[in-house]
């Protein structure tokens, strides 16, 4: 049976989710102060939208994600109507699903733009979550409280039971009951406020949550999220920080303020740990002491964000190592589908066998790392294992799909014509080539000269299915085309540069056909229809993802290891 606090984890996720969506236009640079003044400045996550989303950029995805949103909600409604088809007309649990097919409607009225502007958030909200010691809190700035709260008041009504309601310091609020942990929701000025906190918190706790009672010192005097911003290059439309070191400082440190409430409640003892784990830990989680992310172009052509996990400097530097050029890495090559990694194997041997050397001469004494330490002696044995030679010349590959005509997954029919093509970059190819020859008659045969020219080759392995198969040769790389213009192709990528620095790994998409063909994908029927989804159910998840592959024009997604650690570049190049 769907119990009422289902409903209320189901809205308060709701909200949290549209927030994101609908964060924008304000007169930020007071306003953004304002709502950073909630939280913590030693707080050890936080997310902000802090910066107006561009009129265009706004304009233009309002159409698209409207459509989407009716889509996902043609979704909800088939899945439900099929879980009501099963259940006799009279008992109890279809009145269950039929309440909650109300709330789902009403919720999902709510998720469109203007049914979130009809929710008091519009341009002019502002939100951030965060961390509250280690509890999360999300404050919205609301352009109206009275309509999120008639939003709250709708969904309760569909459900046909209210949230518990209680009151701190004169000011109503809701709260759903988990048993140890409740969710709390309420407007407290101009501000929505969700928190989830343990039950036993008293008033003095839930002031500090809910923000009536300020911390001493915020994120907003402190300057955090603008030197991260600074420092990276992020806009403030959204600027993302999680300080491990502070994550695990509340654990290995005697606790204070609402973290010692926690734990206390939790029966957790940092004590039981001992000096030496502690440091230890401490040590490993300084490995990675903190991930940023955030935007760093949001316009009405391309959204580019970057995330970085920074690394320490020995780590990061030993990382900065191991990518390797291979042709095309990097560069957006067109096509439906473009992946590849770029590698130094024996850069990466390096890197493994720093690590061992590391422990030996240093071990872990804790006895929670016991496995690591211990696992020492096996990575001596895997080093020590005979490699053939040629391997460390392998430095990656890169593969690209421009076309798959035809193809079917609801009738289950193979493309009718396919263009890709795959390069690998080797030290020293033609001893490759020279080594496949060995085995291959058919490879001897084709005379393969490292000129970079196109070469015919007919695969017996293939069946005959293509017809058109061209290998080209290079110093450092191989190359094999297939596809009507795999004959210009398989040259063209054997000489493509790559980026520069190289990334680690990279892969490109045509948006529209790719998500197209995962749509497509989605209407194949299994053999047994054992837990199938209905028709209707299919049909809109398909066309929801054919919604996502209108936003969208090409995405761009680069690993790169730098001097600061792991960096990871998304460029999305919007659709017109």
């Amino acid at each position: 049976m769907i119990k009422f606090r289902q409903y209320g984890r189901l809205a308060a996720a709701s909200f949290i989710a549209l927030a994101i969506v609908a964060c924008s236009k304000t007169d930020k640079t007071d306003k953004a102060a304002d709502i950073l003044q909630f939280v913590p400045a030693d707080t050890p996550y936080v997310f902000a939208a802090l910066e107006p989303t561009p009129q265009d950029l706004y304009d233009k995805l309002e159409p698209v994600f409207n459509q989407m949103m009716d889509t996902y909600g043609q979704v909800i409604e088939t899945a439900i109507a099929a879980e009501m088809g099963k259940l006799p007309e009279d008992s109890e649990k279809r009145a269950e699903v039929e309440k909650t097919s109300a709330v789902v409607d009403e919720l999902m009225s709510m998720m469109s733009l203007e049914g979130l502007r009809g929710a008091g958030i519009d341009r002019e909200s502002l939100f951030v979550m965060y961390g509250n010691g280690l509890l999360p809190v999300v404050r919205i700035r609301l352009t109206d409280p009275e309509l999120f709260d008639s939003a709250i008041e709708r969904v309760e009504e569909k459900a046909e039971q209210g949230m518990s309601t209680a009151e701190i310091d004169g000011q109503p609020y809701r709260f759903v009951d988990l048993d140890e942990l409740k969710i709390v929701l309420g407007t407290f000025g101009d501000y929505a406020v969700v928190t989830l906190m343990p039950s036993s918190f008293d008033d003095k706790q839930l002031r500090q949550m809910l923000g009536l009672e300020k911390p001493a010192e915020s994120i907003a005097s402190s300057g955090r999220i603008s030197a991260v911003a600074e420092e990276f290059g992020f806009t403030k439309h959204m600027v993302a920080i999680i300080d491990s070191n502070r994550l695990a400082s509340i654990f290995l440190d005697e606790p204070t303020g609402l973290n010692a409430d926690l734990l206390a409640i939790a029966d957790y003892d940092a004590g039981a740990l001992g000096d030496v784990c502690r440091e230890e830990i401490r040590s490993l989680v300084g490995i990675a002491p903190r991930v940023v992310m955030g935007y760093t172009r949001i316009d009405d052509e391309q959204l580019d964000s970057t995330m970085v996990i920074e690394l320490r400097d020995d780590i990061a530097t030993g990382l900065a190592t191991l990518p390797a050029n291979v042709p095309g890495l990097g560069e957006d090559q067109g096509g439906l589908l473009s992946f590849g990694m770029g590698f130094n194997l024996q850069a990466v041997r390096s890197f493994y066998e720093a690590r061992l050397d590391a422990l030996e001469a240093d071990p872990y004494e804790c006895e929670q790392f016991a496995d690591m330490q211990n696992g020492v002696a096996k990575g001596r044995e895997i080093l020590n294992q005979p490699v053939p030679p040629i391997v460390y010349d392998i430095r990656g590959f890169m593969a690209v799909v421009d076309e798959l005509d035809g193809l079917d997954f609801a009738s289950k029919r193979p493309p009718e014509n396919v263009e890709a093509s795959v390069v690998l970059a080797v030290d020293n190819a033609s001893a490759l080539v020279q080594l496949g020859a060995m085995f291959s008659p058919e490879i001897a045969a084709l005379n393969l000269q490292p000129d970079g020219k196109a070469v015919q080759f007919s695969p017996r392995q293939l069946g005959g299915q293509v017809d058109d198969a061209y290998l080209a040769l290079g110093e450092n790389a191989l190359a094999i085309s297939v596809g009507a213009s795999a004959e210009s192709k398989v040259s063209k990528l054997l000489d493509a540069g790559s980026a520069t620095p190289p990334p680690f790994m990279s892969m490109t998409m045509d948006a529209a056909r790719y998500y197209t063909l995962i749509g497509d994908a989605m209407m194949t029927e299994s053999d047994n229809n054992e837990g199938e989804l209905p028709l209707q159910t299919r049909e809109a998840l398909r066309d929801m993802m054919v919604n996502i592959g209108s936003i969208y024009e090409r995405i761009v997604f680069d690993v790169r290891f730098t001097a600061r650690g792991v960096e990871v570049d998304t460029v999305l190049t919007l659709g017109d």
